[in-house]
């Protein structure tokens, strides 16, 4: 059975990391929106930083931590800032 799909349409310029999980494997693919040939040059930046993203994070497991830490901190935060703009009201 085919599982569903979403389509994301990128646009010129944009570059997209797709990260899945089935089971306990982890999928990383990169996207664009105008396929680089082999003779493009060098990666424009947003492209470079979409690979060297999924390299570290297919390549490293400890980054995986590290990062997941450093998000739940910073969302931790901003709920701090809310909390902190709503109790000033009023």
């Amino acid at each position: 059975m085919a599982k569903a799909g979403t389509t994301i349409a990128l646009e010129e310029g944009e570059y997209a990391l797709v990260i899945g999980q089935e089971s306990e494997r982890m999928s990383v693919r990169a996207e664009g929106a105008e396929l680089l040939g082999d003779d493009a040059g060098a990666l424009p930046i947003p492209a470079a930083l979409v690979a060297a993203l999924a390299a570290r994070l297919l390549h490293d497991p400890e980054f995986h931590d590290e990062m997941l830490e450093w998000f739940e901190a910073h969302l931790d935060e901003e709920a701090g800032e809310d909390e902190e703009g709503v109790a000033g009201e009023g």
